[in-house]
């Protein structure tokens, strides 16, 4: 039997949780967590992208679990980092954008990021790591949704 340590799952989820407790320390400068920052992000790309956000595009863009969106959105509407709508079109629906405090924060978040990503990968092949990690999540995503 393989020990943990030679396990390709196991590795990847320790991996995971190295790089969220690093990038969770770095943004505390910033008052906001990892997944804070990447729904924030989110909805300014989004909005960038496509006009419109709303959680499901979050939830659905960015690979994400509905209720969490559901509860981070609740966190950083009282953060007074997001602004919350009625939809234009879906009267059941809230479209969201970001505060000048939560574009502020994305713009600095990101920074920190990259600074950490550059460091945090740079010993290996990202180009190859890049290519493996979109394959498994092309391959698997939609299988387990």
């Amino acid at each position: 039997m393989e020990e943990p340590n030679e396990q390709l799952g196991f590795l990847l989820t320790q991996v995971s949780f190295l790089k969220q407790r690093i990038i969770n320390a770095a943004l505390k400068e910033l008052d906001i967590t990892y997944i804070q920052f990447i729904i924030l992000a989110g909805t300014l790309e989004l909005g960038e992208k496509n006009g419109i956000v709303t959680q499901q595009t979050i939830s659905t863009e960015r690979r994400l679990d509905k209720a969490m969106v559901s509860n981070v959105v609740k966190t950083l509407l009282e953060k007074g980092l997001m602004n919350r709508h009625t939809h234009p079109v879906d009267k059941r629906a809230y479209t969201l954008s970001l505060t000048d405090i939560g574009t502020e924060k994305v713009m600095r978040g990101k920074q920190i990021a990259q600074k950490i990503d550059k460091d945090f990968f740079g010993r290996i092949d990202q180009k190859q790591f890049l290519q493996s990690l979109t394959i498994l999540l092309q391959n698997n995503f939609d299988e387990h949704e």
